[in-house]
C-alpha cells in the first residue's frame, strides 16, 4: 500500500503538472488523476512528458477518474462521456493508472431499486468493456451514511454486501469495489468484511475519520476529518485486513470538509500525506520507499 493525493479531495485545483509539484513535496508515494476533467491539458503536456516528470518525482499512478463520477448520471451525459472514455483510458494507459473508480449513489428520486440495479449493472459493464481493452480495473463505490438516503424516494445500494451483488452482476474481470473507512464505519462492517474479498476485487482505498461524538446515523459525508483525526474509525482494523488480504494499491485521503478551501495547498497536501502515512505505520504497514509490506504486529 502507498499514500496517494487526490487534489480535489482536499480541495486543491491543481491541473496535472501542478500536482506532481504538490504530491512530491508533501511526501506522497503516489498521484491520482481526474483524467476526465484534465484530458485536454494531459495531451497539452504530452502523457509520455508527463509520466516522465511523475517518475522523476518518484510519483506512482494511483487511481485514475475516466467515465463520470456517478454511474446515475443522465443518460445524455452517461452516452456523451463513454463516446470519450476510449481517448481518456489510452491516455491513462500511458500514465500508468491501472485503476479507475466511480461512485454508487444509495438513492434515486426516479428509478425503483431493481431498475435502478438494472441500470448500474448495465453501465458498469459498459465501462468495464471499455477500460478493460487498456488493462484498466473498475471500482465502484457504496455511500453508507442515513444522510445520504434519508428522505429518498428510493434507496439503493448503501453497503458492502449489496455492492458485492452488483459487482457480481456486472460479471467482469475487470469489476471490483473502492473502499471508503467512512462508509465501512457508518455501515457498521468489520475487519472481516474486508477479509472476505479477493485482493483483486479492491481497486482504490479512500481514508478519512467520522466526526466526534455524532451518531452514525448522522454522520455527513461533508464534515468528514483526516485519518486518525477523532480516532473513531478503527484505522489499524480496516487497513490491517486489506493489508492480509493482499491489497498493495493506494489509499487516498478523503476528509471532505469545508475548512481545505480556506487552507493554502501545500499545507493541505502537507497536512493529509502525513495523516495517511500514519495511519498506514499505525496499522502495521512499512511504508518505506519501495516498500509495501506489513508486519503482522497490529491487527
Amino acid at each position: 500500500m502507498y499514500s496517494s493525493l487526490m487534489p480535489d479531495l482536499i480541495s486543491i485545483g491543481a491541473a496535472p503538472a501542478q500536482s506532481v509539484t504538490i504530491a512530491s513535496r508533501a511526501g506522497f508515494a503516489g498521484l491520482d488523476m481526474r483524467i476526465n476533467r484534465h484530458a485536454a491539458e494531459i495531451e497539452r503536456l504530452n502523457p509520455n512528458t508527463l509520466a516522465a516528470a511523475m517518475q522523476a518525482a518518484s510519483l506512482r499512478p494511483g487511481y485514475c477518474s475516466i467515465t463520470p463520477q456517478k454511474i446515475s448520471v443522465p443518460d445524455e451525459m452517461w452516452a456523451e462521456e463513454l463516446a470519450d472514455a476510449p481517448h481518456r483510458a489510452m491516455l491513462a494507459r500511458d500514465l500508468g493508472y491501472t485503476r479507475a473508480t466511480s461512485v454508487v449513489l444509495p438513492f434515486h428520486d426516479e428509478l425503483s431499486w431493481r431498475v435502478n440495479f438494472e441500470m448500474h449493472r448495465d453501465r458498469a459493464r459498459q465501462a468495464c468493456d471499455v477500460l478493460g481493452e487498456h488493462g484498466i480495473s473498475f471500482g465502484l463505490e457504496y455511500v453508507s451514511p442515513m444522510t445520504r438516503r434519508r428522505g429518498k424516494k428510493h434507496e439503493f445500494v448503501h453497503n458492502l454486501a449489496q455492492l458485492m451483488e452488483l459487482v457480481e452482476a456486472v460479471d467482469r474481470p475487470n469489476i471490483g469495489v473502492m473502499l471508503d473507512c467512512f462508509h465501512w464505519a457508518c455501515a457498521q462492517e468489520t475487519p472481516e468484511d474486508i477479509e472476505a474479498l479477493p485482493a483483486e476485487r479492491v481497486v482504490a482505498v479512500h481514508v478519512n475519520d467520522l466526526a466526534a461524538g455524532v451518531p452514525l446515523d448522522e454522520q455527513d459525508i461533508m464534515s468528514r476529518g483526516l485519518p486518525g483525526e477523532s480516532g473513531v474509525v478503527d484505522m489499524p482494523g480496516f487497513i490491517g485486513a486489506l493489508a492480509r488480504i493482499g491489497y498493495t494499491g493506494p489509499v487516498t485521503a478523503e476528509p471532505t470538509n469545508p475548512r481545505w478551501a480556506e487552507t493554502p495547498a501545500e499545507e493541505s497536501a502537507r497536512l493529509t500525506a502525513r495523516a495517511v502515512r500514519s495511519c498506514l505505520e499505525t496499522a502495521g504497514v512499512d511504508v518505506r520507499a519501495g516498500n509495501t509490506t506489513h508486519s503482522g504486529t497490529q491487527q
